[in-house]
């Protein structure tokens, strides 16, 4: 018997909770060292007292997963249980100072913590899939947002509303995608889909087009998987509307909080909000949103970097309006999935769930990527459909040419593959250490290339940190400015240069994790951080591996492709010994 999507979705909650606190389980088995080198947990995190809400810890080193919003638990690292609960806060890592916030919907208190003792920083599972559930349900008790989610609706437009809305994007200054885009958001009668990849505007647009809304009296929800993609969506829509009412749902995991009130966002409890009746945003993730009392209803609910919200989690902003827009770009990082056995079908974002159905509008000019970069970017991941504006279009690295790796950086090849055929199992390769620590050496001591401008990313943390030190032991002039990390931590950045190190050079191990390791998603993210170069360091023996699922054999082919488009310099016998 086939599932209905309605059940698809519960079966996909109902196995990431299980799996959840299976993980959670597992973790706490493992030691507090081991925790630490799988980046969940931080140790020696010395308590310096309280800072207005927040709890303030000094951090030497973190080298965590979390993330502002992530819920943890600060103990002795043993009893999980019997730790005082916190939310994920600012981090800064010049001054070693980590931010936790209390929880509100958890029980326990900070007042037992003791100013100059050491803590353990554990994570601690959020157990949201009830209220998951409850929207789910509610969503396809729907008639309207069931036939919608199925691929059974007819979108309308309003034909006046969208000559006027082109009329209004065009004295805006938009480019003809953004215009076409942003007339369509405006005129629909249910929903459109606009897809924003690197360096097009998409916020942006997203922006002008609430804004547009707003100045003709519609009330708007604007909503997020993260409270940070939240907060930069409304720092956008200041920019271009300064006295527009802006409100944000506020909550404990909110790191951003200052930076809103400066730009006169009033932030609100969900419960509690008095909102005027018209021309105002409220924002919010979809747990804040789904806490609004039942009679807030909205004209529009906005949704960005919707490729990385999984269903589910939209469904709670869907059921307050009946106009609903996306900006995502599902080429990008997809949502992040516990289980292990996941059904695609359910598992995907609701930005590529709904393009199968619908289609999406591409912002088709980005403003980030030289000609070079852009090239391959658009032929691997957008079918050739991306170009680079004039002025981004003949950026190029600056250049001082003498040096032993002047093949590697020369300017006229803006994407390079990098070869060392090592075949270094696990999640760290010295060779591509070394080697990426030359390139950021001869970046900034020869071409005078900025540290604060160059990128290092990697797909594990055991890397990164492989990584780091290889470079810190160059001693380089301005290093703190430098960037070295997962693609995750620089989604929604930019670099002149970024160097990818995709490190496992076994085929036996890419073949377990290839779904991961060769993820298209991943490296269409990583390599379009850059503006003039982008290099990427792997083994040839990495590409040779063929993994056993459907999904993973996809992305292994689309890697081979972008592989094959890269011109490549094998330096082999420089880094390899034996």
């Amino acid at each position: 018997m086939q599932l209905t999507l309605e059940q698809r979705l519960l079966r996909f909650l109902a196995r990431e909770e299980r799996d959840e606190q299976r993980s959670h389980r597992e973790l706490r088995a493992q030691p507090v060292e081991l925790r630490v080198l799988e980046g969940e947990c931080i140790q020696h995190a010395e308590y310096l007292g309280a800072d207005g809400p927040a709890h303030v810890f000094a951090v030497a080193d973190n080298g965590s997963k979390f993330r502002p919003g992530d819920t943890l638990v600060a103990g002795d690292g043993l009893d999980l249980e019997g730790g005082v609960p916190f939310v994920c806060g600012a981090y800064d890592a010049a001054a070693g100072r980590l931010e936790l916030e209390p929880d509100a919907f958890a029980r326990g208190a900070a007042n037992g913590l003791e100013v100059g003792r050491a803590y353990v920083i554990d994570r601690r599972p959020l157990g949201l899939q009830g209220r998951l559930r409850d929207a789910v349900l509610a969503a396809f008790g729907s008639s309207r947002l069931a036939a919608v989610l199925q691929g059974a609706h007819e979108p309308q437009r309003d034909g006046g509303r969208h000559e006027r809305a082109r009329q209004r994007l065009l004295a805006a200054g938009m480019n003809p995608a953004q215009v076409e885009a942003g007339a369509a958001a405006i005129a629909t009668e249910s929903l459109c889909l606009v897809q924003g990849p690197p360096g097009t505007g998409k916020t942006r647009l997203l922006a002008q087009v609430v804004a547009l809304l707003c100045a003709a009296g519609c009330r708007i929800a604007v909503s997020a998987f993260t409270h940070r993609a939240v907060d930069n969506a409304l720092l956008a829509i200041r920019r271009l509307a300064p006295e527009l009412p802006l409100c944000k749902l506020d909550s404990s995991s909110n790191d951003g909080r200052e930076e809103l009130q400066r730009a006169n966002v009033q932030l609100a409890d969900a419960r509690r909000v008095r909102l005027p009746g018209k021309g105002v945003v409220v924002a919010g993730t979809c747990f804040q949103l789904a806490k609004l009392q039942e009679g807030y209803r909205f004209h529009y609910t906005v949704f960005d970097e919707a490729g990385q919200l999984p269903i589910p989690h939209a469904l709670p902003g869907m059921l307050r309006a009946q106009r609903w827009l996306f900006f995502g770009d599902h080429a990008q990082l997809p949502p992040v999935v516990t289980t292990s056995r996941a059904d695609r079908d359910a598992s995907v974002s609701i930005f590529e769930h709904l393009h199968r159905f619908y289609g999406a509008l591409l912002l088709d000019t980005t403003y980030r990527m030289n000609e070079g970069v852009c090239r391959v970017v658009s032929d691997s991941f957008y079918g050739g459909r991306l170009r680079a504006d004039a002025g981004a279009a003949a950026r190029r690295l600056p250049f001082a040419p003498g040096g032993r790796l002047d093949e590697v950086l020369d300017p006229e090849r803006p994407v390079v593959w990098l070869r060392i055929d090592h075949q270094q199992p696990g999640h760290r390769s010295t060779e591509e250490a070394h080697a990426v620590a030359d390139l950021v050496e001869d970046l900034v001591r020869r071409h005078r290339v900025p540290p604060g401008e160059i990128a290092v990313i990697a797909p594990f943390r055991a890397q990164v940190r492989l990584l780091r030190s290889a470079i810190q032991h160059r001693n380089l002039p301005g290093s703190d400015a430098l960037v070295v990390d997962t693609v995750e931590r620089i989604q929604g950045q930019e670099r002149e240069v970024v160097v990818v190190s995709l490190t496992a050079g076994d085929p036996h191990e890419v073949r377990s994790r290839g779904a991961f390791h060769l993820s298209a998603n991943r490296l269409n993210v990583a390599l379009s951080r850059a503006r003039t170069k982008a290099v990427l360091v792997a083994s040839a023996h990495a590409f040779r591996a063929l993994p056993p699922d459907t999904e993973g054999l996809r992305m292994a082919s689309r890697c081979k492709g972008l592989r094959d488009r890269m011109p490549s310099v094998d330096l082999t016998r420089l880094y390899v010994v034996g």
